[in-house]
């Protein structure tokens, strides 16, 4: 199999179907394309941040669930202890 651009026929490929755009009306439109305005500026100190805050936050739930689990005596089952 090979890929070609839809403007450029390639007669031995092992995909036939063929897809019929309006390469005039899409660039057309490309062409009015506006760009997105900067909301804001993220730097890698902010993402490394949330990546830390998200990391807090999933260990205080798993902390949290855990405890649920362990102070219910219906739901210990659900444990899984690792043998070592």
């Amino acid at each position: 199999m090979i890929a070609d651009n839809p403007d450029c026929k390639i007669e031995l490929k092992a995909f036939h179907a063929e897809i019929l755009n309006d390469h005039h009306a899409i660039e057309k439109e490309v062409n009015g394309y506006k760009e997105l305005p900067l909301i804001r500026k993220i730097d890698n100190a902010i993402v490394h941040y949330n990546y830390l805050d998200i990391k807090k936050d999933m260990a205080h739930i798993i902390q949290t669930e855990m405890e649920k689990l362990l102070s219910n005596p219906g739901l210990m089952h659900l444990i899984i202890k690792k043998k070592l």
